[in-house]
C-alpha cells in the first residue's frame, strides 16, 4: 500500500462526491505523488477505500481511468478557455498579450492547494510514454489550431511554423511554472516568490508577448511532410 493519507483524504471526499468521482481522485493523487507507471489498481482500490471490482465497473482498466483523469481535467479549463478564443476571434485586430493570456490564464487557475495533485499529474502526464495518456493530450493538443490561427492574424509577419514553435515554447512556461515554483526560489535566494499565481501570471504573459513579439528567425520554410492513409480494400 502507498500512502495510507490518501486513504483517509478519499474517504471524507466520498461523502461529497459519487463513487466514480472518488476513485478518479484518488488516483490522481496516488499518480501525482508516486507516479503514473508505478500505481496499480490495487494501489487506487486502497487509497479510494473499494475493491477492485468496483474500479473495473467504472473504468474497465486502468487505461480507461488515466484517460478519464485528463479527460475531466481538460474539461474543467476548456470552458474558460474556448470563452477567452470566441472573444479573440470576434475582434478585427486581437492583442498578442490578450492571446497569450487565453493559452495561460485558464490552467493559471488550477494554482490552488487543492489542485496540486492535479497540476503534478499533468507535469507527469505530458511526459508520460503510456499511450492512453499520450493519445488523449495529443487530441487535446488539436485545440490550439485554433490558437495558432489567432496568432497569424495578430503577427503576420510570423510564418506559420514561426508562431507554432514559440506557441510550443509558451505552454512550456505553463507547465514549468505550475509545478516547479521551488527551485525558482532557489535560484533566486527566495527574492523571487514563484507561489504567487497572479504574480506568476502576469510575468508569463510579459515574456510570452515579448516572444511572439521578436523578429522573425531566418530559417527556411521546410514543406510539411506527406502523409498516406491506407486504402481500405473492398470487402468481399
Amino acid at each position: 500500500m502507498l500512502d495510507g493519507k490518501v486513504a483517509d483524504q478519499t474517504r471524507v471526499a466520498a461523502s461529497r462526491h459519487g463513487t466514480a468521482e472518488t476513485i478518479l481522485d484518488a488516483a490522481e493523487r496516488l499518480c501525482a505523488s508516486h507516479g503514473i507507471e508505478a500505481v496499480s489498481i490495487r494501489d487506487i482500490a486502497a487509497g479510494a477505500g473499494v475493491s477492485i471490482a468496483v474500479i473495473y465497473h467504472h473504468y474497465k482498466s486502468k487505461a480507461n481511468l488515466l484517460r478519464a483523469i485528463v479527460q475531466t481535467r481538460f474539461a474543467e479549463i476548456k470552458e474558460e478557455h474556448e470563452r477567452m478564443l470566441a472573444e479573440l476571434e470576434a475582434q478585427k485586430s486581437p492583442a498578442v498579450k490578450d492571446i497569450v493570456r487565453a493559452v495561460l490564464q485558464p490552467i493559471n487557475n488550477w494554482r490552488r492547494p487543492e489542485r496540486q495533485a492535479a497540476l503534478q499529474f499533468q507535469a507527469l502526464a505530458l511526459v508520460c510514454p503510456l499511450p492512453e495518456l499520450k493519445d488523449t493530450i495529443d487530441a487535446g493538443v488539436m485545440g490550439l489550431r485554433r490558437v495558432v490561427a489567432l496568432l497569424e492574424r495578430a503577427l503576420p509577419g510570423l510564418t506559420h511554423e514561426d508562431i507554432c514553435w514559440r506557441l510550443h515554447f509558451t505552454m512550456k512556461i505553463s507547465h514549468q511554472t505550475q509545478w516547479d515554483t521551488a527551485r525558482l526560489g532557489i535560484m533566486s535566494k527566495g527574492r523571487c516568490h514563484g507561489d504567487d499565481a497572479e504574480e506568476g501570471l502576469a510575468r508569463g504573459i510579459a515574456f510570452a508577448e515579448a516572444a511572439f513579439l521578436a523578429p522573425p528567425l531566418p530559417f527556411p520554410r521546410q514543406a510539411a511532410p506527406q502523409y498516406r492513409t491506407r486504402r481500405r480494400r473492398p470487402s468481399k
